[in-house]
């Protein structure tokens, strides 16, 4: 994708011009044209057969996120505190220092942001358990499945 972006840029750079075409412009097209069709056929193919051969295992998905002890949810919780009126820095600090202890000690990572007494000043046990709630996470994913043609 990314050389696919580039050949973009280099289309876009021959527009400036378009008035005064010159073999500058054509010589980046006669390469640029071909490359990108073909790259992009072969992104399309590979990402086609992927897609094909996807095979979703929702109780492996639902352990791999459990393995992550409630880390997934640490952008949640900085966004929460921050709207309590805590500068930016200061809520990561306070995510930081209890996403490393879950990380580092193998603790669960809302029971540790329970056991905060900052955090606690800023947060309810109702607004933290909130917090770590996946469905805000899924909640375009039957549309984007439908998009894919997946159901």
């Amino acid at each position: 994708s990314r050389l696919l972006r580039g050949f973009a840029q280099t289309a876009l750079e021959n527009v400036a011009l378009w008035h005064e075409r010159d073999i500058s412009h054509s010589s980046a097209e006669r390469v640029v044209l071909p490359d990108a069709c073909l790259a992009l056929d072969y992104m399309l193919a590979t990402f086609t057969h992927v897609l094909e051969g996807l095979r979703v295992y929702p109780e492996r998905m639902q352990q791999n996120l459990e393995a992550s002890r409630g880390l997934v949810f640490s952008q949640r919780v900085l966004l929460a505190l921050i709207e309590k009126g805590l500068s930016r820095q200061d809520a990561y600090k306070l995510v930081q220092r209890n996403a490393l202890r879950a990380w580092d000690g193998g603790a669960d990572f809302l029971a540790l942001l329970k056991e905060d007494s900052e955090v606690r000043s800023r947060l309810k046990e109702q607004e933290l358990e909130a917090l770590f709630d996946y469905r805000p996470f899924l909640k375009y994913v039957d549309a984007t499945f439908q998009r894919l043609g997946l159901i």
